[in-house]
């Protein structure tokens, strides 16, 4: 025990010199930060009153260009400084959790490396008293024992030896603890860690990462990384720590937060993970949902049902069949076959519904239709037909560009020979050519131009025609009744079914070509188990630059049969050179009770390793009436929150069960209704369906009506697995009638 208090005390005085270092650095840049505020008002006021708010003056304009790159350059310093003041700030609490003891391979000297959340450095010796956690040599720390190790770092690979590993407890700018170990995490931090009450954000893991955790995070080696990951595994929380890293690598890769994008399943989850990077001391990026993507590649002139709204429309069929139809429907809306069908039916269009003219202005042929075609199927030029035709909208133009001349003069000559214009010759001409010129373009635009709404729905005006394209593919049984289906779906531009809207985004890159979203570098997928291969191909004809690290979890497919070859397919789609396929099998959410009660509802043959943090056994409710089991809702509401579980989710199979129960517990709980409409507020105490609830997770969860009618298919199996993984701490079913099957 006296070793132990005296390597305390020399910690606890270690401790002591970087808080100090910290609020003297707080200190002086918080004086600087201020003094630089006051500086950019001055300047921001001197400029307004000294410079010409509007101005032809090409020198009163130099003028103001030059306050403005002045202006920008202050600006972008204070917002550097203050990012370090909060960066500072945040260390106070807690500078550091970590420490290794490494020597270098042919040096005598070992460094103490301690890893924190940022980079610490004393100005005066210019040495590193705390490292950040993605720095090169951190990179020991989670993944090394003791002993001989390597790490690699801008100047090549650095061979060494670590003699010491340690952890630390230090709240408050307190020591509370330390121990040392041989491996990177041991149970107890990692046990205290998961242990804590849920806030209604994710938490950042540096103090917790696992060694294949750290590989995904720190690879640059690859194009797409595809991650198989179980529920609980971290693997969300993982793709956004790989984020952060690649932002600190930033000046190595070229990267900053404008070209990271994160596709998530639903605003919602959005929300949820929109700390992370923040916390790491990164600007937050860009989340998109494909509704989003969709918007932003129709203009907002169309709009799609939400992801949500889809799967609503699935679980809330009356019928089984109608059921199966609807997912039927998507299956083979988001088919690679479907693809093929949209591939050929935009060569089918140009070979026989663009309605080439032979092309007259001014009583004379400018250009021949059947020249115009041959052009248009001219294989050597390669592009979408949109921006073939638009080169010969501009050939036509051009042509016709010295020929209005003679026009107008033929039309001033008709102009003067009427009667009462000879006072206003010129402005009736003009009236008059401009109004050829626009029926002349109206003509023109007949054959140069096409809406991929408008075409869509022509592949699905015709079964004969479609039928014709789809040539030698395998179709469903009930192809017809998609097609007839879909032509009274598509109907309203502003609603239209989300997989047709997938479809349609594909069909627009395709036949139109997008530039819409530029400059991407690195592209995050989450829940990649619920996306069809027509969503793959969007995001790798979108994202032509980047690369992507796509992680899911196929036990968690609720909306179609899914298995281990999703990621191959994958895999294949993009079909880059560099890849690796990496699979987190370790579960670290639930209690050890909670992970192996919602085993029942898996099928799929992946071995799940249960992190041994032991509570209370799941429970199943049964009560003869729906009022007694809302009775013992809120009783269990209660004791929880007494527990000190603040974090509780009534999870229900659909939205309309959710609404329902909401609007009958309102007045008699604290609780508030999370759905894909409206305000979303995950505190508290909330009731939400389940598919919104992926990704999510809380102190407790309460299922609810998990009877045999609610809960009895395949598909609602796997409801039932993603509902019981929400689960940190407490997880309990509530039925009336007969349980479901899965319960027995």
């Amino acid at each position: 025990m006296t070793e132990y208090n005296d390597k305390y005390v020399e910690e606890a005085n270690y401790l002591k010199e970087i808080i100090d270092l910290l609020n003297f650095k707080l200190d002086v840049e918080t004086t600087e930060l201020d003094k630089q505020k006051s500086d950019l008002i001055a300047a921001r006021k001197d400029m307004w009153e000294n410079t010409a708010h509007y101005s032809t003056d090409f020198n009163k304009l130099s003028d103001l260009n030059q306050y403005l790159t002045a202006l920008n350059s202050q600006t972008f310093s204070y917002t550097e400084l203050e990012k370090r003041v909060e960066k500072y700030k945040k260390m106070i609490d807690s500078p550091y959790f970590s420490r290794i003891d490494f020597t270098e391979e042919g040096f005598d000297d070992t460094e103490k490396i301690y890893i924190g959340l940022f980079n610490l450095m004393d100005d005066e010796t210019h040495k590193i008293k705390v490292y950040d956690w993605r720095a090169p040599i951190s990179s020991v720390y989670y993944r090394s024992e003791l002993g001989p190790v390597e790490y690699k770092a801008p100047s090549g690979t650095i061979k060494g030896n670590v003699s010491l590993k340690r952890q630390y407890k230090i709240s408050k700018g307190k020591l509370e603890y330390f121990f040392d170990s041989n491996v990177n995490i041991v149970d107890e931090i990692l046990i205290e860690a998961l242990s804590k009450k849920m806030t209604p954000k994710m938490k950042t893991i540096v103090e917790t990462i696992q060694k294949q955790q750290d590989l995904i995070i720190r690879d640059l080696d690859n194009d797409l990384l595809v991650v198989q990951g179980v529920a609980g595994s971290g693997k969300s929380s993982v793709a956004l720590h790989r984020i952060a890293f690649l932002l600190y690598q930033g000046l190595n890769l070229k990267l900053n937060a404008n070209n990271v994008i994160v596709i998530s399943p639903n605003t919602l989850f959005s929300k949820y993970i929109s700390n992370v990077l923040p916390e790491l001391g990164e600007d937050n990026i860009s989340e998109y949902t494909f509704e989003n993507i969709f918007m932003k590649l129709f203009n907002n002139k169309l709009s799609i049902k939400t992801k949500s709204e889809n799967f609503e429309n699935i679980i809330c069929a009356k019928t089984e069949e109608e059921k199966t139809f609807l997912r039927t429907y998507d299956v083979f809306k988001g088919s690679s076959v479907f693809l093929e069908i949209i591939n050929r039916f935009i060569i089918y269009f140009g070979r026989n519904l663009i309605p080439f003219e032979d092309v007259y202005f001014n009583n004379e042929v400018i250009e021949n239709r059947q020249l115009l075609k041959t052009f248009f199927l001219n294989k050597k030029i390669n592009m979408a037909p949109a921006k073939k035709l638009k080169i010969i909208e501009n050939r036509i133009m051009e042509k016709v560009k010295d020929k209005k001349i003679v026009r107008r003069s033929k039309i001033e000559k008709a102009v003067n020979k009427l009667d009462r214009h000879e006072f206003e010759t010129k402005a009736f001409t003009r009236v008059l050519a401009a109004k050829e010129t626009i029926d002349f373009l109206n003509k023109l635009h007949k054959f140069t131009e096409f809406s991929t709404y408008d075409l869509y729905k022509k592949l699905f005006s015709s079964k004969d025609v479609f039928k014709k394209i789809s040539k030698g593919l395998t179709l469903p049984d009930n192809i017809e009744k998609i097609i007839d289906y879909t032509n009274k779906s598509i109907a309203d531009p502003c609603n239209i079914p989300y997989m047709d809207g997938i479809a349609m985004m594909y069909m627009k890159i395709k036949s139109e070509g997008t530039d819409s979203i530029s400059g991407i570098k690195q592209v995050v997928v989450d829940e990649a188990q619920d996306y069809y291969s027509m969503h793959y191909y969007v995001l790798k004809n979108l994202f032509k630059e980047a690369r992507f690290t796509i992680v899911g979890d196929i036990n968690q497919a609720a909306e179609k049969n899914c298995d281990i070859s999703l990621y191959n397919e994958i895999i294949s789609i993009f079909n880059f050179r560099k890849y690796n396929k990496i699979y987190l099998n370790k579960s670290y959410r639930n209690s050890y009770e909670i992970s192996r009660f919602s085993e029942r509802f898996l099928d799929k043959n992946i071995d799940t390793e249960y992190f041994k943090r032991s509570e209370e056994e799941p429970q199943i409710v049964y009560k003869k009436s729906s009022e007694n089991l809302e009775k013992k809702i809120i009783e269990d509401v209660a004791k929880y929150k007494a527990q000190g579980y603040n974090s509780v989710a009534i999870i229900c199979k659909s939205r309309k069960e959710a609404a329902n129960l909401y609007f009958r517990l309102k007045r008699k709980i604290d609780v508030n209704l999370v759905d894909y409409i409206g305000e979303q507020k995950i505190t508290g105490t909330i009731i939400i369906p389940v598919y919104l609830a992926k990704g999510l997770e809380f102190d407790s969860v309460m299922v609810y009506g998990t009877n045999n009618k609610n809960y009895n298919t395949k598909y609602d199996k796997n409801l039932l697995y993603i509902a019981s993984t929400r689960a940190l701490h407490r997880l309990s079913y509530y039925y009336t009638g007969k349980v479901s099957r899965f319960l027995k």
